[in-house]
């Protein structure tokens, strides 16, 4: 079968809508699958995230075979439906140390600086997967798994700008404030560690502000407008995460708003910008997939996390509640808009097909 790669594709998909269910069943909605609710962060970051970075690097990879990454890691959602959670946190180790090993290869020959950070990234997946496997205790892992997101997403930012030609002192200064990024989760987070985290993230929103493509894309209209303005944003909410994480965070109440401008308002306003150029690479289709009424399912998921924050400052908890089950729906939204988009463009190409004329020679 040509393309088997799409074949893991569903787990993804099973994995990000677990994932939400699980959520909302966190937050105090009465949802199935009650008793997988403790794994939401390995349903979102392993099952989904995990393995959709995994696909992405792996299925225009040389060697074939690499696509046993991916479809390991997938394996995770399976598992943690079966009530294995440990064998789960074992098929993430080994996607995360089958991901280290491709970026591995490809610096072997290619020796691109953002290769090293998109492999640091890799290494971190590794880390806090071995210490939910020892554990069992998500908050052990949760900062070395946003490590994994921070340091891939600035990695791939860096290869998308490399016609920019970055200066090696610029780079010096990144890699010092991602360093400093590791530094704070090594750190006690009761005294320096949450500090040293606000420093790097605030850091690097604003080196990403300033030398980033984004803010060239805003000079283009259609789906270059759209990208630079998704970028910026996430670029903003990666300096609020940084704010909330000087304010000790990573424990107590506001713990919920610094995961989640990170996750909902860093991460996935990342993929809700990079989905329509992905997708059709992953697909292996031939279309555009943009459409202004992304901007709809963006907007949505800003306001639902705004929500979501003011309802930490005024302590109601149907506040997290409301916006929490209206940061899925956006999420869930966006894929059901891509999926229409691609159901559209396939319909299209189809037509031009049938409508080309083929002269014999």
């Amino acid at each position: 079968m040509k393309n088997k790669h799409i074949l893991i594709l569903p787990l993804v998909i099973l994995s990000l809508l677990t994932g939400i269910l699980t959520g909302w069943i966190r937050i105090g909605w009465n949802f199935p699958l009650a008793q997988s609710m403790g794994d939401h962060g390995a349903f979102m970051i392993g099952g989904f995230l995990g393995t959709l970075i995994c696909l992405e690097r792996t299925v225009n990879f040389p060697n074939k075979l690499a696509l046993i990454v991916p479809a390991i890691n997938s394996l995770s959602v399976i598992f943690l439906l079966a009530g294995l959670p440990k064998t789960a946190y074992l098929a993430m180790l080994l996607g995360g140390i089958g991901l280290t090993i491709v970026y591995l290869k490809l610096y072997a020959t290619h020796k691109n600086f953002y290769l090293l950070l998109l492999m640091s990234g890799a290494l971190c997946y590794v880390i806090g997967n071995l210490l939910l496997i020892k554990s069992s205790f998500y908050p052990s892992s949760v900062m070395w798994w946003i490590a994994f997101l921070f340091l891939t997403i600035t990695g791939e930012r860096l290869e998308f700008s490399r016609f920019l030609n970055i200066s090696g002192t610029k780079q010096t200064i990144l890699v010092l404030l991602l360093l400093l990024f590791i530094a704070g989760i090594i750190s006690p987070f009761h005294s320096v560690g949450g500090y040293v985290l606000a420093v790097s993230m605030i850091g690097c929103s604003l080196w990403l502000l300033k030398y980033d493509m984004a803010k060239h894309s805003l000079k283009k209209p259609g789906q270059t407008f759209y990208n630079g303005v998704l970028l910026i944003t996430a670029y903003i909410w990666l300096g609020v995460t940084g704010l909330f994480m000087a304010y000790g965070s990573y424990f107590g109440l506001l713990y919920d708003s610094a995961l989640h401008t990170f996750f909902l308002g860093f991460v996935f306003s990342m993929i809700f910008a990079h989905a329509p150029m992905i997708l059709p690479a992953v697909l292996r289709i031939k279309a555009n997939l943009f459409s202004p009424s992304l901007y709809i399912w963006f907007v949505f998921l800003q306001a639902t996390l705004l929500l979501r924050i003011s309802g930490v400052f005024f302590a109601t908890a149907p506040y997290k509640q409301l916006a929490g089950l209206l940061n899925g729906i956006a999420i869930i939204g966006f894929f059901v808009n891509m999926a229409v988009l691609r159901k559209l463009a396939l319909r299209k190409l189809a037509y031009q097909n049938a409508g080309t004329v083929i002269i014999p020679a």
